[in-house]
């Protein structure tokens, strides 16, 4: 990916935007050096007819890790449209959600394909959530249908929903007797050809990723087919335009699992290699098998190709691009695996559930841009604001990192608190990240501004922690924070004051929440005070745990 200025810089009308770094000294904004790009204008468009657009025949679509089944371009629209008259058939239709409860497979794509075209409603679920985490999505968005498998069921079946079983037979195992228990067999045994055909709008709400936004409780982020549209455009515009093939462990339940590797990659024509679960060496294995050229990676994978000794036992030779996210690596990292694998560009992002996943992007000219995150993608904006003024900084100036694009969504699912909070009056995100563009428009991500707490690619919210710790009954006060860790980022830490000290052990706590949240949400370092500094309205005051945290390690 070359660096190419936008014609809207090159205006010699636009003097006030600065073409070295796409800042505009007059409006104080932040454009994107990359041209930009048209979105369709048809307002009766999804996006899964926007991703099959053209016809790529027995072009390898997907593979799946497991089985070794391949699926052709021209096999996986087939499927998505038996699938989708099969939703048709039991009722699932416009407006409806379907909260899918599984890990990747070929499956779980066509279904989420297969929902979006008769304009229902994706929502994604961790599958290692707890039966109370599940509880809380379902409340929030009202599913009509929980799409799962066999080895699952005993989670979701206390809902009282419809369930359709991914890898089932024709005839499904009876689950309750009160409730119909459908089977992927059965859903793609109707006629494609009989798909009624519903009026989707660009504007229609496509799916809901639960995500803690800026701070707070987990929300149902809305992304429109709109947005899902832009953001695959944004990645086409960006992808190579080889036959590329991609390994993917990241999870379709996460924004860029479904955003930028499926939609995206499926809509520029590449093929992807789908696993259920990571495992570093069939990752490796996979590489070898399949001849994958591009795989997105999180920083100790990083580290792990560079230091594991079974890496040596497989041919690696057709990689061309890792990108990694979820945390920045570290110049020694950098300087490691260039040496190593000068062959293969090391590309670094940044995005959000919010920016339907991507938002920078990292090129192969910004290899002296040490840490940075990247360019602003095609059809972005950006400011950074001073936190107390509000003020709009130029380059180098530190300050809150603030999006608005045609990818970014405009809210959350029953919460206008949250999303008032989160977008203003013009529709810009104030995304709580506290970071500076340098003179040549790349962005670095400095820290957090709110209190989110980033576990490798996951968010974590304090809040959900802390009301945890406050149920336990020697627990009097509690608060979390993000401890800064050189291979996930931030880790979850707690303060905690005890009505008895001493009968508290670090395990202990540790075990208890553990038992309760997805195993990313773990506490994983414990302190116990004698309280907890709070401002004169209450408020928890986690810089100055921060600076404690590091009087402890």
């Amino acid at each position: 990916m070359g660096t190419a200025i936008s014609p809207s810089l090159q205006t010699d009308s636009i003097v006030s935007i600065d073409s070295r770094s796409g800042y505009d000294s007059v409006t104080g904004i932040y454009h994107s050096k990359f041209p930009s790009v048209n979105l369709p204008s048809d307002p009766f468009l999804d996006i899964v007819s926007h991703i099959f657009y053209v016809d790529r025949g027995t072009h390898e679509a997907l593979v799946d890790v497991p089985t070794g089944q391949i699926v052709s371009y021209e096999d996986l629209h087939w499927r998505v449209r038996a699938a989708a008259a099969g939703l048709s058939r039991i009722g699932i239709g416009h407006g409806d959600v379907v909260m899918i409860v599984a890990p990747n497979s070929v499956e779980y794509v066509v279904i989420m394909f297969a929902v979006m075209l008769v304009g229902a409603v994706v929502t994604t679920v961790n599958p290692v959530y707890t039966v109370a985490e599940l509880a809380y999505q379902v409340k929030d968005s009202n599913p009509k249908l929980i799409v799962t498998i066999q080895q699952l069921v005993e989670k979701v079946v206390s809902f009282e929903l419809p369930l359709l079983l991914l890898g089932a037979e024709q005839t499904p195992p009876t689950v309750s007797n009160s409730l119909p228990t459908y089977s992927f067999s059965y859903l793609i045994s109707f006629d494609p050809n009989k798909l009624s055909t519903t009026q989707i709008r660009q504007n229609d709400t496509a799916a809901l990723f639960y995500s803690s936004g800026t701070t707070g409780l987990s929300k149902g982020v809305i992304i429109s087919h709109c947005n899902l549209i832009a953001s695959t455009l944004q990645v086409e515009a960006h992808a190579s335009d080889e036959a590329e093939t991609h390994f993917s462990f990241i999870p379709l339940f996460h924004v860029y699992g479904f955003c930028t590797i499926t939609c995206g990659m499926l809509r520029k024509g590449h093929t992807v290699v789908i696993t259920p679960r990571f495992d570093f060496e069939q990752m490796l294995e996979a590489i070898q098998r399949y001849r994958v050229t591009v795989i997105p990676v999180v920083p100790p994978i990083v580290s792990a190709i560079i230091k594991s000794p079974v890496v040596s036992k497989y041919d690696l030779t057709s990689l061309k691009v890792l990108g990694s996210g979820g945390a920045p690596l570290s110049k020694e990292v950098i300087d490691a695996f260039a040496k190593q694998y000068p062959h293969v560009l090391l590309s670094q992002g940044y995005g959000l559930t919010e920016t339907c996943s991507t938002g920078t992007l990292t090129d192969g000219t910004a290899t002296h841009k040490l840490g940075s995150a990247g360019l602003l993608l095609t059809n972005l904006k950006a400011k950074v604001v001073d936190v107390e003024s509000g003020r709009c900084l130029p380059p180098n100036a530190k300050g809150e990192l603030l999006l608005h694009g045609p990818s970014i969504t405009k809210g959350y699912l029953n919460n206008k608190g949250a999303t008032s909070s989160s977008f203003d009056a013009e529709g810009w995100l104030h995304t709580g990240d506290s970071v500076y563009f340098d003179e040549d428009g790349y962005l670095y991500v400095v820290g957090r501004i709110k209190e989110l707490i980033k576990y490798k690619a996951f968010q974590v919210a304090p809040a959900e922690l802390e009301a945890i710790l406050l149920q336990h009954p020697k627990i009097k006060d509690a608060a979390v924070i993000g401890y800064p860790d050189e291979d996930a980022g931030e880790i979850p830490m707690a303060f905690l004051v005890c009505s008895e000290r001493g009968t508290l052990s670090e395990d202990t706590i540790k075990a208890y929440v553990a038992q309760q949240v997805a195993p990313y949400k773990k506490i994983r370092r414990v302190a116990f005070i004698n309280e907890i500094p709070k401002s004169s309205t209450g408020k928890i005051l986690r810089q100055e745990l921060a600076r404690l945290s590091k009087s402890k390690s």
